[in-house]
């Protein structure tokens, strides 16, 4: 089961890829992207337990943000006895955003709005 594991990991990376691909395809300019690793709190101390990528772009005069946070390991227990656990399968989570115009707000839109 190891192997489904990491198709579906793989699948994932591919669908985010082909995202912006489609999006370079539309004409859309790239201004920013930007990975970063995602911290929790086990007690006193911090530990990575994935990353977070950012890619804001304009496309058809609009700028838009594509925000995908992957989690490959998790919290686990209480208290003082919290241990870090690595997910069999990492939690993908995509969300696209569009700032409104004149504003600094973003807001949540569909990808089927954009294109």
């Amino acid at each position: 089961m190891h192997e489904i594991d990491e198709t579906r990991a793989a699948g994932a990376d591919d669908a985010f890829e082909a995202i912006l691909a489609r999006i370079k395809a539309e004409g859309g300019e790239i201004t920013k992207d930007e990975t970063v690793p995602m911290y929790d709190d086990i007690g006193m101390d911090e530990a990575e337990t994935g990353y977070l990528r950012t890619v804001e772009f304009t496309l058809h005069d609009q700028d838009f943000q594509l925000i995908r946070k992957v989690q490959e390991q998790r919290i686990s227990g209480e208290g003082r006895s919290k241990t870090l656990e690595v997910m069999p399968r990492p939690k993908v989570n995509m969300s696209m955003k569009k700032k409104k115009e004149y504003s600094d707000d973003w807001i949540v839109v569909d990808l089927e709005d954009v294109f």
